[in-house]
């Protein structure tokens, strides 16, 4: 579409800049599932700084089973869970905070708990100004990614990405029309929107 230009990668500079701070961070959230027996097993959840925790369990439809949000800020939080009353089957566990989560998949059988790898996301960041977006994300899963452009709930421009890790984008939105728009970043299992308004 001729009213987005997007904008070269060098005056994207400072956008990495600003989210290598969140990178520093990605390490920050830690998500243990400890197996006591084949039903019962300890989550342990620890963050550098105190902080409030949305902890929850979806089954392999995507149907959440269980969700939590923490009372009090926390930088250690542990719990034996009781997983007797779920069906045998793979579930993931995801704890989200300040813009982090991290994921742990697990399976369960008759006879054990299995623990799959941890796996972080961080949300992509995104600043508009003079008629600039600038975007940059880490695509820790190396997932395809796309980015679309919306108004009104019409597509307005899209833009496949692909699997690169480092994603850093900037698009000149001056020539467009004055009104709401939003910018949704998808990869296979997430979705994330920016919204603004052209005046």
């Amino acid at each position: 579409m001729k009213t987005i230009k997007t904008i070269s990668k060098l005056t994207m500079l400072f956008a990495f800049v600003a989210f290598a701070n969140t990178l520093m961070a990605g390490g920050n959230l830690k998500v243990n599932i400890l197996p006591l027996t084949s039903e019962k097993a300890v989550v342990a959840i620890s963050t550098v700084d105190a902080a409030n925790l949305q902890i929850s369990i979806e089954n392999e439809k995507g149907e959440k089973v269980y969700y939590k949000e923490t009372d009090a800020d926390n930088k250690d939080y542990r719990k034996v869970f009781d997983f007797s009353n779920l069906e045998k089957g793979d579930y993931k566990l995801s704890v989200s905070t300040n813009g982090l989560t991290t994921e742990r998949n697990f399976s369960i059988d008759s006879e054990n708990i299995a623990v799959g790898n941890e796996k972080s996301l961080i949300e992509p960041y995104f600043a508009f100004k003079d008629g600039v977006l600038k975007m940059s994300y880490l695509n820790f899963p190396e997932d395809n990614v796309s980015l679309n452009f919306y108004t009104d709930n019409n597509l307005v421009y899209s833009k496949e990405i692909g699997k690169k890790f480092n994603v850093i984008e900037g698009f000149d939105l001056s020539k467009l029309e004055k009104g709401s728009y939003s910018v949704v970043l998808s990869t296979k299992d997430n979705s994330y929107s920016y919204d603004l308004d052209l005046k």
